[in-house]
């Protein structure tokens, strides 16, 4: 997957792709190249096995799947708001936004009109080049969810976007944009599963704009393939009064790298930014995040965890409270187990503060279960096995718990309950 190999898939799927602003991002993507470890963001992630691989960019071969197949591994099974892309490209016949209440629109990003497009190439201008990865998807994007909720709606069932990978040795490069206007209350679910025993990749640029009021919950769900690479941008903006619920979840895959950030930009704005990584065996889990406090009267929470059978996890959090940002109130940790003489953990959390009147901490641990907790458990007659896994679903049920829905709340924890019990 060298830079020479993404220049001939370019040439040979430009005259699809189209549009200046694909060549804007090639441009931008060749003249980065790809991250090395001598790139502080990418320190401790290498991508050099995926450098490695000749994925294809053109459209895959239709996959046989029905939603009825796909319902056991769907974390809302019953949700009547979806939208499903397969391979990257969205499949109406197992999608459903019909019965999402006026006011609240829903699409593809290839259904819409050209006006539609350069509205929304310049809100993503931003977000796609914030990292070499997202640049390149900026180049070879063709399809990905387009949420909009106008002033005042509220959707009381989660939309859910469910991305299924099934093509071998296939790059897929989704752009997701979620804005929520003025008052509206929604909840989205991004959910990847990967369904074949080869390599692949997804690229995800997903851009979300709160304005004033909005409240928005956002939960992302990573499942994908044991060869599976996953590389992902999430930027938020948010306005006066609005309140953004981030979680992600990223449970498998070969390589998942996550940049979250988000821009306080009004007074009153507030983001709740949590997570769980679960890895076993060689998998590699990243999570870089930036909350940037650009105004007074704000407030943040973030908390991450991990859960280390083997692999290797990274986190780098980021805060940033802005000169005029005071009053600021910001919490940050990271908390991680490692279960095994073969799992590894780089975390750093930071604070830059160049205001003087907050009220900001963050902090980190890296442990093993609670021998205590462990053996009251056992003087109860519960099995070792039992003992353990019970302690770890705590310790990750603790992130899930703190999602307001029910609905999602309960999915979640019977995911990591499952997850964690395999």
């Amino acid at each position: 997957m060298t830079i020479a190999h993404y220049q001939t898939e370019f040439d040979r799927e430009s005259k699809r792709l189209g549009g200046a602003t694909h060549l804007e991002a090639w441009k931008h993507f060749a003249q980065q190249g790809f991250p090395t470890t001598k790139h502080e963001d990418w320190k401790y992630t290498s991508v050099a096995a995926l450098e490695k691989l000749a994925l294809s960019c053109a459209i895959a071969p239709d996959a046989a799947l029905s939603w009825e197949a796909l319902k056991a591994r769907a974390l809302l099974p019953e949700t009547s708001h979806r939208l499903v892309f397969v391979d990257g490209a969205f499949k109406p016949e197992l999608s459903c936004v019909s019965e999402l209440p006026q006011g609240f629109h829903a699409a593809p990003w290839s259904a819409q009109n050209d006006a539609q497009r350069t509205r929304l190439h310049a809100l993503l201008k931003s977000a796609q080049q914030h990292t070499p990865f997202a640049a390149l998807n900026g180049a070879f994007m063709t399809d990905g969810a387009v949420l909009n909720a106008e002033a005042g709606v509220v959707v009381h069932e989660p939309v859910l976007i469910l991305v299924v990978s099934t093509a071998a040795q296939h790059a897929a490069h989704l752009v997701h944009v979620i804005e929520g206007g003025a008052n509206s209350h929604f909840a989205v679910v991004e959910q990847y599963i990967g369904l074949v025993d080869a390599p692949y990749l997804n690229t995800v640029v997903t851009r979300i704009n709160a304005q004033d009021n909005a409240h928005i919950t956002h939960i992302k769900v990573q499942q994908e393939a044991q060869h599976g690479y996953h590389i992902a941008t999430i930027q938020a903006t948010q306005h006066r009064n609005s309140h953004l619920h981030s979680s992600a979840f990223a449970l498998s895959g070969a390589l998942g790298r996550n940049d979250i950030e988000t821009q306080l930009n009004e007074t009153g704005a507030e983001v709740v930014m949590n997570g769980v990584y679960y890895i076993k065996e060689r998998g590699h889990q990243d999570f870089h995040t930036s909350i940037r406090h650009n105004s007074p009267d704000c407030a943040s929470r973030e908390c991450y965890k991990g859960i280390l059978l083997g692999g290797r996890a990274v986190f780098n959090g980021k805060i940033v409270v802005a000169v005029d940002a005071q009053h600021t109130r910001s919490e940050q940790s990271n908390h991680n187990l490692l279960l095994s003489d073969k799992a590894e953990v780089d975390t750093k959390p930071q604070l830059e503060i160049f205001a003087d009147d907050v009220k900001c901490s963050h902090g980190t641990t890296v442990g093993q279960l609670d021998d205590e907790q462990w053996f009251y458990l056992r003087s109860r007659g519960i099995a070792a096995t039992e003992a353990r896994a019970l302690l770890i679903e705590a310790f990750a049920l603790d992130i899930s718990a703190r999602i307001e829905q029910p609905v999602l709340r309960d999915a979640l924890n019977q995911l990591l309950k499952g997850a964690i019990r395999v």
